[in-house]
C-alpha cells in the first residue's frame, strides 16, 4: 500500500523518506466517547424540551447548551484522528496534537526489542499494546489500544531488516 503523507506528517519527513504504514488508534478509543458524547447531547436535547413542555421560557436559553457535546465530540475526533504511529523506511514517528504538535521517534537501527500485548478483547477486536525498546535515550515507546498491532510490528520488523539489508549490500 502507497501512503502520500500529507499536513505535518510531510514536514516531518525527511528527504528520501517513504511511509511504509500509518496506524492510528482503534476506533474502540474513539467509540466510548462517543457514547459519553450522546448522552450527554440526548440529556440536554430531553432538558430542553422538558422546559418547553412545562413552559419555561428559559428553553430557548437552554437550547444552544445541546450542542457543546457536539462541539467536544468534534474536538475528540480532532484528537483521535491527529493520533498517529506512522512507520517509514528508516524510523518509527509517533505524532500527536491537534493545535500543539509531539513528535517522537525511534530510529530503526536503534530498535533491540518490540513487545506485542493482546487481551481476549484486544484479539476480537483486533487491536493491542505496543512496547518499542531503542538503545536510544528514550528507551521504550508504547502505542495503547493501537490497531493491527501484529501487522504494525510486522512492518517495523520487516523495514528494519530491509534497511540492514540495504546497509550491508555491496554499492552498485
Amino acid at each position: 500500500m502507497t501512503y502520500h503523507p500529507s499536513g505535518y506528517l510531510a514536514q516531518v519527513l525527511g528527504q528520501d523518506e517513504r511511509v511504509l504504514l500509518i496506524a492510528r488508534p482503534h476506533w474502540l478509543v474513539l467509540m466510548a466517547k462517543t457514547i459519553l458524547w450522546i448522552l450527554l447531547f440526548s440529556a440536554a436535547v430531553i432538558g430542553v424540551i422538558w422546559l418547553r413542555i412545562a413552559g419555561s421560557p428559559y428553553w430557548g436559553w437552554v437550547a444552544p447548551l445541546a450542542l457543546v457535546p457536539l462541539g467536544f465530540w468534534i474536538w475528540e475526533y480532532q484528537v483521535w484522528s491527529n493520533q498517529m504511529s506512522v512507520i517509514t523506511n528508516h524510523r518509527v514517528i509517533q505524532m500527536q496534537g491537534v493545535l500543539n504538535k509531539e513528535v517522537s521517534d525511534s530510529i530503526l537501527d536503534k530498535l533491540n526489542d518490540v513487545k506485542t500485548e493482546q487481551s481476549l478483547l484486544g484479539r476480537l477486536f483486533g487491536y493491542g499494546e505496543i512496547e518499542i525498546m531503542t538503545a536510544s535515550d528514550q528507551g521504550v515507546n508504547q502505542l495503547h489500544m493501537i490497531d493491527d498491532p501484529l501487522g504494525f510490528k510486522r512492518t517495523m520488523l520487516n523495514a528494519k531488516g530491509a534497511l540492514e539489508d540495504e546497509r550491508h549490500s555491496p554499492p552498485d
